[in-house]
């Protein structure tokens, strides 16, 4: 009797987060998905979507479920906008790849400077340029620096081939500020090299899904370049994480994470140690960081960086339960079951990202799953014949 009242006490709640995730992130993605595909496809992402959530606040296991949704996100984003190009099963019409956020960074002066033009020559449309801006700061405030580890389709990619190998075979253990400013460096470099030339930079120079003659100079010395330099980024992006489990590209590679650890001190989410004074220092939580966003403080406890992005790996890690999500650094009490399990942090941090990430996904999620039920009709088609 006493199970049954244990369980009863942790199904609920999960139940009513479930619920809780599943309308939003449903709307959004049928509004997303409306006239280009059947309902089902938005209605089978966000049934994944709010899944996820029942089984985090059921299990209380974060990291776990996290790093499942977003892998998935990652390979569908994959499946719709990668495989298509080697596929007839799968294309991609005009308009529906979705906005690339690295992009907006390392472009920001460019897109200013063209907003200062439009307004000086009085063809400036204030919700027009400025819609993506205010879409932004909305999901700056409502997620963060979590973006990173809940909804970017390339984190998604670097942290789910960092949980493949049981064992770093390179075992780095670098501090949060030997290099781990690189991203910083390569944003304010980007920045003004794109605004120099008036030109996406990144994405003509660095970013790894730009492996397509579109984005290839003229010029064959420039363009052995521009090749040497992507299959390098694709390399740190794919065999990084395998040889080290860590997310080496997000780690040095993209402009857009050191952008979010600049903004996100907006976002009210930390992961905090729960008793400084009984944290035993043993570093299982450095190592455990995928995002070398851990690093050793003047007392010889840990300490998180500014590039901390909520994954909850160092939550999971930590042997002794010391670390714990917070807002704004308060805490609440350690709450396991019951529908007060709905108002701790966690669960705050937990909805907002799966809402937000599912709902980013859902530009590119659901016609991932319609690409690949097309694909089993097709060799349904040819076992047959």
């Amino acid at each position: 009797m006493q199970s049954f009242s244990a369980d009863k006490e942790r199904f609920l709640p999960a139940l009513l987060f479930f619920a809780a995730v599943l309308v939003p992130v449903s709307f959004f993605s049928v509004q997303i998905a409306a006239g280009r595909l059947n309902a089902a496809y938005p209605a089978a992402w966000a049934l994944f979507t709010a899944l996820t959530g029942f089984f985090i606040i059921y299990t209380g296991k974060v990291s776990f479920y996290r790093r499942i949704f977003f892998g998935a996100s990652a390979a569908l984003f994959l499946v719709h906008f990668k495989l298509s190009l080697f596929s007839a099963f799968a294309s991609v019409g005009p308009g529906e790849a979705p906005y690339c956020h690295i992009i907006m960074a390392s472009s920001f002066f460019n897109y200013f400077y063209q907003q200062y033009l439009a307004f000086m020559s009085g063809d400036f449309r204030l919700w027009g340029p400025l819609s993506a801006a205010f879409l932004w700061l909305f999901f700056t405030l409502v997620l963060g620096r979590a973006w990173c580890s809940w909804a970017c389709f390339a984190g998604g990619i670097d942290d789910l081939l960092s949980a493949l190998p049981a064992h770093a075979l390179i075992k780095t253990r670098l501090p949060a500020g030997m290099f781990r400013d690189f991203p910083a460096a390569l944003l304010i470099f980007m920045l003004l090299v794109s605004l120099a030339q008036m030109l996406p930079v990144y994405c003509l120079w660095l970013c790894p899904f730009k492996l397509t003659p579109v984005f290839l100079d003229q010029d064959a010395f420039i363009r052995k370049i521009q090749l040497g330099l992507m299959f390098f980024a694709l390399a740190v992006l794919l065999l990084g994480p395998l040889l080290t489990k860590k997310r080496t590209f997000c780690s040095f590679l993209c402009p857009f994470g050191a952008w979010q650890a600049f903004w996100g001190r907006l976002n009210p989410f930390r992961v905090t140690v729960v008793d400084t004074e009984e944290c035993a220092g043993c570093f299982t939580c450095l190592d455990s960081c995928p995002m070398y966003a851990i690093k050793a403080g003047p007392d010889g406890k840990p300490e998180r960086a500014a590039y901390c992005n909520l994954c909850g790996e160092c939550l999971a890690a930590c042997p002794n339960g010391r670390l714990s999500y917070s807002v704004f650094g308060l805490r609440s009490p350690d709450i396991k079951s019951g529908f007060g399990r709905l108002l701790t942090p966690e669960s705050f941090l937990v909805f907002s990202a799966l809402v937000t990430g599912g709902t980013f996904a859902a530009l590119f999620a659901p016609a991932a799953l319609k690409d690949a039920v097309d694909l089993l009709r097709r060799l349904g088609h040819l076992i047959i014949k």
